[in-house]
């Protein structure tokens, strides 16, 4: 069997950082692994449903929740991991989210959404405004909208997901 790569030691963190726990939880609830029913909008204006898994974890001395978001039946969708640093400073949350083999990347903001849930607004890899949300986020289940700017500049939906904890 394989040794653990030391670099993913260096990472991972066992929990929140103590000093910021309350404000980390945010993100930090969920920690853990989700299966997801994914339904996406493809360019082509058509809509594909998948299954696929989520998985949250703590990272970088506990200041930051990354996850890992894997839909094998979209066909051409590859793994894509989001970073979510909250920032003391401000109270927000910077977020970036990737994924190489597409290519795809977001830059967004998040914080409380104000009804349990979180809101994360930013720019796509071309500029372009974004919106992500986390709703109805109990400790068994949430459901995720991802929202682009349309032509007129209001948000259209683009992707949504429901997850059930494991």
């Amino acid at each position: 069997m394989p040794s653990r790569d030391p670099m993913l030691d260096l990472l991972s963190a066992d929990g929140p950082d103590p000093e910021h726990a309350e404000a980390l939880m945010l993100y930090g609830r969920l920690v853990g692994t989700w299966k997801i029913s994914n339904r996406y909008r493809f360019p082509d204006g058509e809509w594909r449903t998948a299954g696929g898994e989520w998985r949250f974890g703590w990272a970088l001395g506990g200041r930051v929740v990354q996850d890992v978001l894997f839909c094998p039946d979209f066909h051409g969708r590859f793994p894509g991991t989001t970073v979510r640093m909250y920032d003391v400073t401000t109270g927000r949350w910077q977020i970036t989210w990737i994924s190489p083999k597409l290519p795809s990347y977001f830059h967004q903001v998040g914080r409380p959404d104000g009804a349990g849930g979180m809101i994360q607004e930013g720019t796509d890899a071309g500029g372009r405004r974004s919106r992500w949300t986390f709703t109805d986020v109990t400790p068994a289940s949430f459901h995720w909208q991802g929202f682009g700017a349309g032509p007129e500049g209001e948000f259209e939906l683009f992707q949504e997901m429901h997850a059930t904890r494991e």
